[in-house]
């Protein structure tokens, strides 16, 4: 194998991702290993996207590690952050060329196939991106708590807004209450221990206990999943009425969500074409499927 290789790489709030491929797009590896965010700071993000990369570089059995072969997309997410971009860039790296953006460029990317169009994000945090004529259009996404609306992290701190009420008796009879309180541990006093110290991520590690109390008939948690979805649904509509003909749902809480969405907006959703790694791999140079080679 001496032609180029491709690498992949969707550095998100709650893990790291990679993909190996080569010219053609035949995968030859995948790695995976913990948060890469920006906001983790630039040598934590940098070491997950390594070790997700060598564990890739690995499970391809392509021997001695040689990342000068890798020609590299990633997508960060955080990373629009005033000034977060140069630090990343000013970082060295072991690669032959690395390609960086946030986390929305590389899931429109992959969701389109490098064309023009729309996603909505749902993840640990979320954001509605889109590619129309050379122009990007970004909504949301600024970061937990203050945006983010429909998110994990949001849901999350929806869900730890339960368990307080629970605690002192305004809410009774909450499965998502009490899930919440014995995670964290006991009482309000051990709920605000665990706030002082949480972070986007810990808070969307909450979303799995509002989607089981959800499913038991806790209403809190459905109207916490509805509100979510409903949120989610508005920067669905905010990318038509910028132009987007094209609109797809995308992130780990897309599936979930998709039942609490507004009637009918699922049916107007399309498809993903591919996913952000797919994206990660456009970004890094490789032609999308159907396209002649770059």
């Amino acid at each position: 194998m001496n032609g180029p290789l491709f690498l992949g790489l969707d550095a998100g709030g709650t893990a790291c991702r990679a993909r190996l491929v080569d010219a053609s797009g035949l995968v030859f590896g995948e790695g995976h290993a913990g948060p890469a965010q920006a906001r983790l700071g630039v040598e934590a993000s940098f070491e997950a996207m390594l070790t997700a990369a060598r564990e890739a570089w690995r499970a391809a059995g392509l021997g001695p590690f040689d990342f000068a072969r890798l020609r590299v997309g990633a997508g960060i997410a955080g990373i629009e952050r005033v000034g977060v971009a140069d630090l990343f860039a000013a970082r060295p790296h072991p690669f032959a060329s690395l390609t960086i953006s946030g986390d929305g460029t590389i899931a429109c990317l992959g969701a389109h196939g490098g064309e023009d169009g729309g996603i909505v994000v749902a993840g640990t945090g979320s954001i509605a991106f889109g590619l129309l004529e050379g122009r990007a259009l970004r909504f949301g996404g600024y970061g937990f708590p203050g945006s983010d609306e429909g998110s994990g992290a949001r849901i999350g701190l929806a869900a730890v807004d339960a368990a307080f009420r629970a605690v002192d008796g305004r809410l009774s009879g909450s499965i998502l209450a009490d899930g919440v309180l014995a995670r964290a541990g006991g009482g309000a006093h051990a709920l605000t221990a665990w706030c002082d110290t949480a972070s986007a991520t810990d808070y969307a590690a909450l979303g799995p206990l509002v989607a089981e109390a959800a499913a038991h008939g806790d209403r809190v948690a459905d109207g916490i999943l509805r509100g979510a979805a409903q949120a989610i649904g508005d920067l669905v509509d905010t990318l038509r009425d910028a132009g987007c003909e094209r609109v797809s749902l995308v992130g780990g809480l897309a599936g979930p969500l998709t039942p609490f969405l507004p009637e009918g907006l699922a049916e107007t959703l399309d498809e993903p074409l591919g996913d952000p790694l797919d994206g990660a791999l456009i970004l890094a140079g490789l032609a999308p499927l159907g396209a002649p080679e770059a």
